[in-house]
């Protein structure tokens, strides 16, 4: 897991959402248990911010929300994946949908996207 998870990290930090995608849908290919819902919550993630990038407002911010409501179920960290700051970036970029499209602003600034992350890991 910690490959494809770094990897699908990697692309959609390089805002290369399609390819996180793809990552992320192998991910899932391979889970199982509770792995599974995890990865679902990340492959919504990636989707929803491809959607997002091809100005599909509307069904970006659904797939974000139910990206959202899988993660939650993980805590602040899940498989060393900082859960908490994912859904913190998602849930700001879901206001920032609602916003636009309700027209209290003009356009959706790409440059606030989240980045993913691990936990840091302590020195020893």
């Amino acid at each position: 897991m910690n490959d494809i998870l770094n990897r699908t990290i990697g692309a959609f930090n390089n805002r290369n959402f399609t390819q996180a995608a793809k990552l992320a849908a192998e991910g899932l290919a391979d889970a199982q248990g509770r792995d599974e819902l995890f990865w679902m919550g990340l492959l919504e993630t990636c989707e929803g911010y491809d959607l997002l990038g091809r100005k599909q407002m509307l069904e970006a911010e659904r797939k974000l929300v139910s990206a959202m409501q899988k993660l939650r179920n993980f805590g602040f960290r899940y498989k060393n994946f900082e859960i908490a700051v994912a859904l913190a970036g998602v849930r700001a970029s879901v206001e920032r949908i609602r916003l636009v499209r309700d027209g209290k602003h003009r356009v959706f600034d790409v440059s606030l996207h989240p980045t993913l992350r691990l936990a840091a890991k302590a020195d020893d």
